[in-house]
């Protein structure tokens, strides 16, 4: 077999690398400078692929050539990303269906990149021929590690153009079938929409306007449905031509005005589980969001993750603080990382992201990243013969992710004022703070069994992901429920049964009323109050915006807001548990419950340092504060990074990572 291919137990550094942009009698420069680096692995041909069919069939190979030879010759290994997007202007000249169509209907230049509607067919044929014909001409040269499967899919802007429209319409018949079950969906007895003919059916959004909740769902599904559909092909194309080469996509699921849902899709085209690691500076919001994605990416697969794209400077900032990306690639480590290739090699000199900050300058200089990226390639070549990448075997958490509610609360922003992301943020956060695993999961196809569920906000409940909690409760599971979950049907039909819906009976309560913080201030955002709640012999204080007001037809009270009203709830169902916390999703209320659920699983590490048992008697810990530590020990344990012996303790300098192996002497 090709010795550039994943070893499972072997983890990658290097650089994304654009030698178009670049002189050729530099390109051995860079790959020797790589290589002394300690990098093993670069990420070639993303965002160009002009620069390998600079016209419609006529093809230019010589550059990639080179430039792959040279990897060969220097022991490293190519990702190399088959890049659809941006789409040639000769495509968009000869594929006019695969231009964006603004609100108005209007047809939009291609000035920027992701301004293709990647779902015109049209468009597939170009760039699915293209893609072939890369994949035959790489798929055994010996520098050759995987293929990346484009770059950012998801990202862009959806497109409303006469063609898509056209798209919509079958899409929907063949969803429906027939135009009296559309109309019951999208409820057009409301303010007289019923529609004749699915030709009725346009696009729930334009210039002026956003349609009916119902319909502009069902709009985000059909985009989702395109971008998701393309990607498998995509995917498929590669193992066809190439079976048995690994392939990853960085792709932007999530992407909040456009999109997909890829815990519906991920096991039809997700291999090796990828993703661009962009956390800022600071251990803030931002920072956890990356570090919540990166689970959400790897959802239940059981590849390792790949950080396709790793910051290394940010745009307007050539470096953070020293040693600020060490940290990072090693807390990456504990979120299952295998690969970390750095944006971008060099600085680039012009372009929209001229000044984004780079491993070298402007000039080819190193900048001070390479100092953080050259110590992450000498404690990877350690830590790959200690038992990373990590991966967990018996993950004890799942957070139920579910991007339709997402999408519904990006509608309804009067009822849901806690942002989805927020609040998946919040189990994410209270999990992070107690060191415990968890994954993603999709509760229409939850794959593993765990001892806690949460489902914070999970706003759409259809019958199967109902059916999925309670069968999950009746045979001895714990569930945790957020407020404002359960509370439409899958259409985003408000349910008119008792709440949570389809799922009273397992919390064995109805969600009678709620209360609001207060007004909303001048932007529009509901301004929090403290409020305390007393679980146990604890007093919680903590702010919230939206409590709820419960009726126990079977629970009992665990947790009561100051003014005695119920703040969690524990009902017993079957064998289970089904906890329900009367407020939006808390970290303060959630935190304290796993810990009452999974004493034996905490890892209690001083604030500030994240940690994992990687395996009996290793502790590997990271500091990701500007702050010396000390990691108590109960005994002798020895460090693999820094080969250093501690008895007692240890300290653990700022932004650093140590593997303590354990001592019974």
């Amino acid at each position: 077999m090709n010795q550039a291919r994943i070893d499972p137990h072997r983890l990658y550094i290097g650089a994304n690398y654009h030698p178009h942009d670049w002189p050729r009698e530099r390109w051995p420069i860079d790959i020797a400078m790589m290589k002394e680096a300690g990098f093993d692995t670069v990420r070639l041909g993303h965002l160009c692929w002009d620069s390998f069919e600079p016209e419609d069939g006529q093809y230019d190979f010589s550059w990639s050539d080179q430039v792959m030879t040279l990897c060969a010759q220097a022991g490293i290994g190519v990702v190399l990303d088959i890049p659809l997007r941006p789409a040639p202007v000769w495509v968009h000249r000869l594929c006019p269906g695969c231009n964006i169509g603004a609100k108005s209907g209007r047809t939009v230049p291609a000035v920027r990149r992701y301004m293709e509607d990647v779902s015109d067919p049209d468009y597939q044929r170009y760039a699915l021929r293209f893609a072939k014909t890369l994949i035959n001409r790489y798929k055994d040269h010996p520098a050759l590690r995987a293929f990346g499967l484009c770059n950012e899919q998801g990202a862009g802007y959806p497109s409303y153009s006469e063609a898509s429209g056209k798209r919509f319409q079958r899409w929907l018949e063949n969803k429906y079938g027939t135009i009296d079950r559309l109309n019951r969906a999208w409820a057009t007895q409301r303010w007289s929409r019923r529609l004749q003919s699915f030709d009725d059916a346009v696009f729930p959004e334009n210039e002026l306007e956003r349609g009916a909740p119902e319909a502009w769902l069902d709009m985000r599904r059909f985009f989702s449905d395109g971008i998701a559909d393309f990607l498998i092909r995509l995917s498929q194309t590669v193992e066809e031509l190439a079976p048995g080469i690994p392939h990853s996509s960085n792709h932007y699921s999530g992407k909040e005005d456009l999109g997909f849902d890829l815990l519906r899709y991920s096991d039809q085209f997700v291999d090796y589980p990828g993703i661009g690691h962009y956390p800022g500076y600071e251990m803030n919001d931002k920072a956890h969001y990356a570090l919540m994605i990166m689970q959400e990416r790897l959802a239940e697969q059981a590849h390792p993750l790949w950080c396709l794209e790793f910051q290394s400077g940010y745009l307007g900032m050539c470096s953070g603080p020293k040693g600020w990306n060490y940290m990072q690639a090693m807390l990456c480590l504990l979120y299952r990382t295998q690969m970390v290739l750095g944006w971008t090699w060099r600085s680039m000199l012009n372009g929209e992201e001229a000044f984004w900050g780079g491993i070298l300058g402007h000039d080819g200089y190193p900048t001070a990243n390479l100092a953080d990226f050259r110590k992450t390639a000498s404690s990877f070549r350690k830590l790959e013969t200690a038992g990373f990448p990590y991966l967990p075997q018996n993950v004890p958490v799942g957070i139920a992710f579910s991007q339709e509610s997402q999408w519904e609360t990006q509608y309804h922003t009067e009822q849901f004022r806690q942002r989805y992301t927020d609040a998946v943020m919040q189990a994410h956060r209270a999990l992070y703070q107690l060191n415990l695993d968890y994954n993603m999961v999709n509760l229409r196809d939850m794959k593993k069994n765990y001892r806690v569920l949460i489902l914070p906000d999970h706003v759409i409940m259809s019958p199967d992901m109902a059916d999925t909690v309670r069968q999950y409760v009746k045979s001895g599971g714990t569930v945790i429920m957020t407020g404002y979950s359960a509370v439409t049907d899958e259409t985003g039909r408000v349910f008119d049964s008792p709440m949570p819906g389809l799922l009273s009976d397992v919390f064995g309560l109805r969600v009678a009323g709620f209360l609001r913080a207060g007004w909303p201030d001048m932007d529009g955002e509901t301004v929090p109050s403290e409020k305390t709640v007393r679980m146990g012999d604890s007093i919680i204080r903590t702010q919230l915006a939206y409590t709820e007001q419960l009726e126990l037809h079977g629970a009992e009270m665990m947790a009561a807001f100051e003014d005695g009203s119920c703040a969690v709830s524990l009902h017993a169902y079957g064998q289970g548990k089904a906890f329900y916390i009367a407020a939006e999703a808390s970290q303060a209320l959630i935190q304290p419950l796993i810990m009452k659920l999974l004493p034996d699983d905490l890892l209690l590490l001083p604030e500030g340092v994240c940690g994992r048992r990687i395996a009996p008697g290793k502790l590997f810990c990271v500091n990701t504060t500007n702050q010396a530590k000390t990691v108590p020990l109960a005994g002798n344990a020895h460090g693999w990074i820094s080969e250093k012996d501690y008895t007692g303790g240890m300290v653990l300098p700022p932004f650093e990572a140590e593997l303590l192996v354990e001592s019974n002497e």
